[in-house]
C-alpha cells in the first residue's frame, strides 16, 4: 500500500497561530459548524474586515481533519450570512398565522412572551404538554435538550417530525444494543498524524453502503477520506440504487432494490459462513449467537437474495468473498439503512457482517467510539432531572424508548397528540433549527395542519422559513457559526469554534438556552454569562483521555484549534469498554451480540432479519398495479444541505429546480423527456420535479429530491413559498415506523409519474 505524500505549505501564507493579520483582513483559524451547513465542522480560515464582516472563507490546509478541502456550501457562507432574508431582531406575530405579518420586539420582550406562555400552559396541563423540536444533529443538539429537559422540564424532545427518528438514530441504537458502543469506519481520523500514524493500516476493501459520502459527508465522516484511501490502494464495493461517482470507480457496484439491504447482508453472511471465510478466533472469543445467525443467514441463499434484491447472484457472491478475504476491510454506511421500515434488522445484519470477518476495532476496520462527548458531556453539567420522563411520547408504544435506549420522543405519537389530544394534548411547540414540513416531516401538509393545533409556537432559525411563516407566534433570529463561540466534538478531534463576527441582534443557540433556562428554571442555570457556562462545560470534559499534560480549557483549545484524545484499538481486549474494567464489550453478555439480548428484552427480533417493504411489487401487487414505480427519496446534492441554501443565488444558479432521476426507457414509456416537469404521485399526494434521465437507474425505480421550497415565491398563504408544490414528503407516511419505533420507509414508497403539461414556474429572483 502506498502512502500519500506529506503535505507542504507556504508558511508565510499559512501560519501556525490561531489568528493573524493579512493586510487589512484578520484571519482566524476556525471550525465552520452550522448553521447553515452540514455535519462536518470543517477546518476553515475566516477572513474578516475592519467592521468584523466575514468577507471570505477558505479551507485550512493545516487542518489534520480536512487538509484544506472545502465544498461549495462553505464557500457560500458569506452570502448566507448577509442574505437579505436574514432577520435582524426577534419578531412577534402581528396577523394570523401564515399572513407573514410581524412586529419587531426586543429579546427581553420575546423571552417574556415565551416565559408567560410556557409557565401558563405547564401549570394548566403539565410540562409534558410542551414539545421541543430540533433539526438534524449539529450545533443545536445539547442546546435543544437543555431548553426541553432542563428549562421547560418536558420529556418531549424530538426531531422535527422525522418519522421513526430515521436519521442515524436507528444505527446508533442498533450499534449500542449489539456492541455496546458506536462504530465508525477507520480512516485514521482518530490520529493527529493521520495516515502517517504507524499503527494505522489502510483497508484493502471498503463497502460504501447506502450513502454517497463525497456529497453527503454525513455524521462527522468526510467522503474525501475514502478517496485518500483509494489513492493508497483501497478497492470499493458500492451498494446503491444509483450509479454514484464512487460506484463508477468500484470493483463491484451492487444496484440494490430500495429497502432490501437486510436480505443482501444476510446473503453475504451466508456465503462467508458456508465457504468458511469467517474469522473463527473472533467469533469464538468475542461473539454471542453465531449458531443462530448461521441459521438465519441460511434462509437467504444466493438465488433467494437475487430474487429479492435484483442483484445477480454471482455479483453478491463475489462481493462477499472479496470483503471476507480482505484484511482489513471496512464499511461506511448511511441514511438509506435508517429510512426503511425494518432498518434495524438491516443494520444488525451489517454489524454481523463486520463482526464475523473480524473487522471490529482493528486498524482499518470499523472502530468503536464513545459518544460524541460535547453532546453527551454537556448534559452532565446540568441538573438533568425530568420529572415526567415516564410520560415521554412513545414510551408506551416502545420498550426500547421506555428503557432509555432512545431518549427522544416519538414524532408519530406527537402528530396524533396534536390531532386528537391523545394520549395527552400538546399545547406548545418550540422549534429550533428545523424546517419541519419543508424537509423532514413525512405527510408534509398533515404535519403543517397538526402544528396549527398547538396554542403557542416558538421558532428559532436563521431565516423566516415556511415553518416559521406558517406556524410561529414568536421568531428568534439565530447566530451563524462564525457569530458564536463554542466547541465541536463528533467523533474526533475536539475543535474550537471562534466567534469572529456579529450580525445585528441575533443570538446563538447557547445564549438562547441560557436565557430561557434562567427564566424557567434558574437553579439549573446558575451562570450569569455564556462564558461562565462554557467554562463549566469545559471542566466537565476533563474526563476525556488526553495524555499531553496540558490544561483543558477553552483558551487552550482556541490556541490549538484541535485536540485529540488518546485512541486505542481492540479495546475489548484491554478492559476499556466496560465499567467493571474487564475485557469484553459493553453488553449484557460481554460479547458482540449477533443474537441480541437487549433487543430481545424489548420484545424485538434478536437476530438480523429482512421483511419485504410495504408497499412493494411483491407485498402489495394490487397497489403496485396503480403505482408501479418504486420511489426512493432524499439523495444529496452538492449545493444543498436538506432544505438549506435554497435562498442563495449562487446555489440556485447551479441547481435551480428539484430533480427526479428516471431511466430513459421509463421516461419514453410515460412520454417524458429530459427537462420536463414530472408529476410524481401516490394515494397520499403529489410533487412536481424536473426529469433528469439517468441510465444507471433500474427502470422500475425513480429517485426524487427532498427539502424543496422556493424563497423567491410569496411567503404568505396560500403560497407559503410553494412549500407543498415540489415536496416529496407529500408522498411519504408519517406514522408507519419500524417495530422498535425507529426507522421509517422514506426510501421505499411507490408512485406513478406523468408529464406536467404547460407548467411554467415563477422566475427565480433572489
Amino acid at each position: 500500500m502506498r502512502k500519500l505524500p506529506k503535505r507542504t505549505y507556504n508558511d508565510e501564507l499559512y501560519r501556525d497561530e490561531w489568528q493573524w493579520q493579512e493586510g487589512d483582513l484578520t484571519v482566524t483559524r476556525n471550525c465552520q459548524w452550522s448553521g447553515p451547513g452540514c455535519h462536518e465542522g470543517c477546518g476553515v480560515l475566516h477572513y474578516t474586515d475592519k467592521e468584523g464582516r466575514v468577507v471570505r472563507i477558505e479551507g485550512d490546509p493545516k487542518s489534520p481533519v480536512y487538509n484544506g478541502r472545502l465544498c461549495m456550501r462553505c464557500m457560500a457562507v458569506p452570502e448566507a450570512m448577509y442574505n437579505k432574508m436574514r432577520v435582524t431582531n426577534p419578531l412577534k406575530r402581528a396577523g394570523e398565522r401564515g399572513e407573514n405579518k410581524w412586529e419587531e420586539i426586543t429579546w427581553d420582550e420575546a423571552y417574556a412572551i415565551i416565559e408567560e406562555n410556557a409557565k401558563r400552559l405547564s401549570a394548566a396541563y403539565g410540562p409534558k404538554t410542551i414539545a421541543v423540536l430540533q433539526g438534524t444533529g449539529r450545533n443545536t443538539s445539547w442546546q435543544a435538550a437543555a431548553i426541553a429537559n432542563v428549562a421547560y422540564q418536558t420529556p418531549n424532545l424530538m426531531f422535527g417530525f422525522l418519522a421513526g427518528d430515521s436519521c442515524y438514530v436507528p444505527r446508533l441504537v442498533g450499534m449500542s444494543s449489539v456492541a455496546g458502543d458506536a462504530s465508525i469506519m477507520d480512516c485514521a481520523q482518530m490520529f493527529e498524524d493521520r495516515y502517517d500514524n504507524p499503527r494505522y493500516v489502510v483497508p484493502e476493501i471498503c463497502i460504501v453502503w447506502g450513502n454517497n459520502p463525497i456529497i453527503s459527508n454525513g455524521d462527522g465522516f468526510m467522503g474525501h477520506w475514502i478517496v485518500d484511501l483509494m489513492r493508497m490502494g483501497t478497492e470499493l464495493i458500492v451498494i446503491d440504487p444509483r450509479l454514484t461517482w464512487m460506484a463508477g470507480m468500484a470493483k463491484h457496484w451492487l444496484r440494490v432494490r430500495p429497502g432490501t439491504d437486510g436480505a443482501l447482508a444476510l446473503a453475504m453472511i451466508d456465503v462467508i459462513i458456508k465457504e468458511d471465510l469467517y474469522d473463527h478466533e473472533f467469533v469464538d472469543c468475542w461473539c454471542y449467537g453465531f449458531d443462530q445467525l448461521k441459521e438465519r443467514a441460511a434462509e437467504f441463499p444466493l438465488d433467494v437474495a437475487e430474487h429479492i434484491t435484483t442483484i445477480p447472484a454471482d455479483l453478491i457472491q463475489a462481493a462477499a468473498r472479496d470483503y471476507a478475504k480482505a484484511k482489513p476491510a471496512a464499511v461506511q454506511w448511511g441514511l438509506a439503512l435508517d429510512q426503511q421500515k425494518h432498518g434495524l434488522g438491516a443494520n444488525h445484519a451489517i454489524q454481523a457482517l463486520w463482526a464475523i470477518t473480524g473487522n471490529v476495532d482493528v486498524p482499518g476496520g470499523n472502530i468503536l467510539v464513545t459518544s460524541g462527548y460535547i453532546q453527551a458531556d454537556v448534559r452532565t453539567t446540568f441538573q438533568w432531572d425530568v420529572p415526567e420522563a415516564y410520560a415521554r411520547l412513545g414510551n408506551a408504544e416502545s420498550k426500547l424508548r421506555a428503557q432509555g435506549m432512545d431518549n427522544s420522543a416519538a414524532t408519530e405519537i406527537l402528530i396524533k397528540a396534536l390531532e386528537t389530544g391523545e394520549p395527552y394534548p400538546v399545547k406548545m411547540i418550540h422549534c429550533t433549527s428545523s424546517n419541519t414540513f419543508a424537509n423532514m416531516g413525512a405527510e408534509a401538509e398533515r404535519v403543517y395542519k397538526a402544528m396549527l393545533n398547538a396554542e403557542f409556537i416558538v421558532v428559532s432559525d436563521l431565516y423566516l422559513t415556511p415553518t416559521a411563516v406558517g406556524t410561529a407566534d414568536v421568531f428568534l433570529p439565530v447566530a451563524m457559526s462564525a457569530e458564536r463561540k463554542g466547541v465541536r466534538g463528533w467523533w474526533a478531534p475536539i475543535r474550537a469554534i471562534n466567534k469572529v463576527s456579529d450580525y445585528a441582534n441575533t443570538k446563538s443557540d447557547e445564549e438562547i438556552a441560557l436565557d430561557i433556562g434562567r427564566r424557567m428554571n434558574p437553579e439549573a442555570f446558575p451562570w450569569k454569562t455564556l462564558e461562565e457556562m462554557w467554562d463549566d462545560i469545559m471542566n466537565n470534559l476533563q474526563s476525556a483521555n488526553f495524555d499531553d499534560g496540558e490544561p483543558f480549557s477553552y483558551d487552550n483549545l482556541q490556541k490549538r484549534t484541535y485536540r485529540y484524545e488518546v485512541f486505542e484499538y481492540k479495546k475489548y481486549e484491554k478492559g476499556l469498554l466496560r465499567a467493571d474494567g474487564l475485557p469484553g464489550f459493553n453488553t449484557p453478555t460481554g460479547r458482540l451480540e449477533l443474537w441480541c439480548t437487549t433487543l430481545n428484552s424489548c420484545d424485538l427480533e434478536p437476530l438480523p432479519y429482512f421483511e419485504e417493504p410495504s408497499p412493494s411489487p411483491f407485498s402489495t401487487p394490487d397497489y403496485a398495479s396503480e403505482y408501479p414505480l418504486i420511489l426512493t427519496t432524499g439523495h444529496r446534492s452538492w449545493e444543498f444541505f436538506h432544505s438549506e441554501h435554497r435562498n442563495l443565488r449562487s446555489m440556485r444558479e447551479f441547481h435551480p429546480w428539484p430533480l427526479v432521476d428516471i431511466h430513459p426507457d421509463t421516461a419514453v414509456k410515460y412520454g417524458i423527456k429530459e427537462g420536463d416537469w414530472v408529476l410524481i404521485e401516490n394515494h397520499r399526494g403529489s410533487a412536481k420535479e424536473i426529469c433528469r434521465l439517468n441510465p444507471s437507474m433500474d427502470p422500475g425505480v425513480v429517485s426524487a429530491e427532498h427539502g424543496w421550497w422556493f424563497p423567491e415565491r410569496e411567503a404568505a398563504l396560500p403560497e407559503l413559498y410553494g412549500v407543498f408544490e415540489s415536496n416529496i414528503n407529500m408522498l411519504t407516511p408519517s406514522t408507519d415506523v419500524g417495530p422498535s419505533g425507529l426507522a421509517a420507509p422514506y426510501s421505499t414508497q411507490m408512485c406513478r409519474i406523468s408529464k406536467v403539461e404547460g407548467y411554467v414556474p415563477p422566475e427565480i429572483s433572489l
